[in-house]
């Protein structure tokens, strides 16, 4: 630095500004990458608290969802919130997905009893996907999954293989929805009592759930989370799905969304109780080299900006998280609207060299 400045007094003048005005410009551009490390956002009431997220390449643009009002938002890089589709039969939206081939965004609605649009006729009892134009918003298609089982219901995440089917998980059911593309038929693909523990409380909660998060494999199977026993669950999709219980080096905390980096690493977004009575969390990779019947644990994240994390996107290779600070909201409904401002966080995720290697080399 030192060696810069004093070599810099001994140019020419206009050299020396236009060294100082690059070097400015340097820095304004080091300052502007930290500053989009946390992109915040302040959406209206209908747009608060967003749960599911997910990257919109077209719009240049994160697409939120929302527990409070089921308003589907576009948030940029500056900050700006933008509605992207609202209507009457939004309640509560969690998990969602942008299939880009076939130019929709996929969501699922729920009711929790926290939404601006729940009722008691309907809370426990929406499980629905509901398909919009990725251009436009405008709502396309509704898939109710309700009636597919008694008691109550909460679709909860969804995953889309290549041809264009959808995989939900419900978290108040032992249970994981199938919607057929070709046929627009909606079904159970697999019901075991496995999937949710025998002395499970009856009365259902949206802070408790089971089943949460899921993914696609391209090899051809599902990988579900659940939440409140901290296991994930590889799910066949043969004629007779079976369910194995990936084995782990121990047992998770509170995985809500995943996402599927690669073929071999999963990202997992954790919450769980923090040290001041809120909701802290983490970010995990964990990398499996047989065929996903076993994995390990090769990174984790822990930024101190986490407020009750819900899920992540994929852009460009980056995973970015999103903030729903969903443990205010189930505390205190009636003070809801003092939560304003919400958050998407960049995290790094660096594999050990030991763990690179181990990893196989994907084909081109």
């Amino acid at each position: 630095m030192f060696r810069f400045c004093l070599f810099s007094f001994l140019l020419p003048r206009r050299r020396r500004l236009t060294q100082l005005a690059g070097a400015a410009l340097f820095l304004s551009g080091v300052m502007q990458a930290q500053a989009t490390q946390r992109i915040e956002f302040s959406p209206d009431a209908a747009g608060a608290y967003p749960e599911g997220i997910a990257w919109n390449a077209r719009a240049g643009a994160f697409l939120v969802s929302s527990l409070r009002g089921g308003q589907l938002g576009l948030v940029y890089p500056d900050g700006r919130y933008r509605r992207f589709s609202t209507g009457s039969g939004l309640i509560t939206t969690s998990g969602m997905l942008v299939d880009a081939e076939r130019n929709r965004v996929l969501v699922c609605n729920e009711d929790v009893g926290v939404s601006l649009n729940s009722a008691s006729g309907t809370r426990n009892r929406v499980a629905q996907v509901l398909e919009f134009n990725l251009d436009t918003g405008a709502l396309q298609q509704t898939y109710d999954l309700s009636s597919l089982s008694r008691g109550p219901t909460l679709a909860n995440d969804l995953a889309l293989d290549a041809q264009g089917n959808i995989y939900v998980t419900d978290s108040f059911q032992p249970q994981i929805y199938k919607i057929d593309r070709a046929t627009r038929q909606v079904s159970i693909l697999v019901r075991s009592a496995r999937l949710i523990p025998a002395d499970a409380p009856a009365a259902a909660q949206g802070t408790q759930p089971y089943l949460n998060g899921i993914v696609y494999h391209p090899d051809g199977y599902l990988i579900a989370a659940d939440y409140t026993r901290g296991l994930l669950w590889k799910v066949t999709l043969d004629n007779a799905p079976a369910i194995s219980e990936i084995r782990l080096p121990q047992r998770l905390k509170g995985p809500d969304g995943l996402r599927l980096k690669n073929a071999h690493e999963l990202v997992i977004v954790q919450s769980f109780p923090g040290r001041k009575g809120g909701m802290s969390g983490n970010v995990t990779l964990l990398s499996s080299n047989d065929g996903w019947a076993s994995a390990h644990i090769t990174a984790v994240a822990t930024p101190p900006e986490l407020d009750g994390p819900t899920g992540a996107a994929l852009r460009d290779g980056e995973v970015w998280v999103v903030n729903s600070r969903y443990p205010r909201l189930f505390a205190d409904v009636a003070q809801a609207e003092s939560v304003r401002t919400f958050s998407i966080v960049k995290v790094a995720l660096e594999r050990r060299p030991a763990d690179r290697r181990r990893l196989p080399t994907l084909p081109e």
